[in-house]
């Protein structure tokens, strides 16, 4: 059975989710309802880089319905959830095809930080508020520009550290 998850996998996910949550929902700075400092992200984008697609998306559902419950100011929207899944998941699949293609670490990185911050928390993101305060598209569009932009920078060089230096001492 190819697609099998290993409880060592399954315990590490798990912590992996874990520290998202509190890294967004605990330790997250609100600048404004639009706008959010946390690097929750990154232990969902490592669970997927490291144990693939399916355990990336457990640990992006389990986050953010997790973090639902116990962070109760605030709007639930289901784009958020998918978002999140899309975090843990999206990461995996670039990894795991990435891999089979010889694709260098840093371009598999840079791919993994172009989905999740241009696509995901760049456009779906400001889609999601729009729906939930009625702000214009366009307005938060550009303000999510001045906050995804120097989140993706910080982000990739962060991935890239953790799993060239860190992740080869923890194995």
């Amino acid at each position: 059975m190819k697609n099998k998850i290993l409880v060592n996998n399954l315990v590490k996910a798990a912590m992996l989710t874990a520290l998202s949550i509190i890294l967004s929902r605990v330790l997250g700075i609100q600048i404004t309802p639009n706008i959010k400092i946390s690097f929750g992200t990154l232990p969902l984008m490592l669970t997927g880089v490291l144990f693939g697609p399916m355990l990336g998306t457990l640990s992006g559902l389990a986050s953010d319905l997790i973090g639902i419950m116990i962070n109760i100011g605030g709007t639930y929207h289901p784009g958020f959830t998918l978002g999140a899944i899309l975090t843990g998941m999206v990461p995996g699949i670039i990894f795991k095809y990435g891999k089979k293609k010889n694709l260098s670490t840093k371009l598999l990185i840079l791919l993994v930080i172009l989905f999740v911050y241009g696509i995901n928390h760049g456009l779906l993101t400001p889609l999601w508020l729009t729906q939930l305060y009625g702000t214009p598209y366009k307005v938060l569009l550009a303000g999510r520009a001045v906050k995804v932009i120097p989140d993706a920078t910080v982000n990739y060089i962060l991935l890239l550290l953790v799993y060239e230096k860190l992740i080869p001492k923890i194995k």
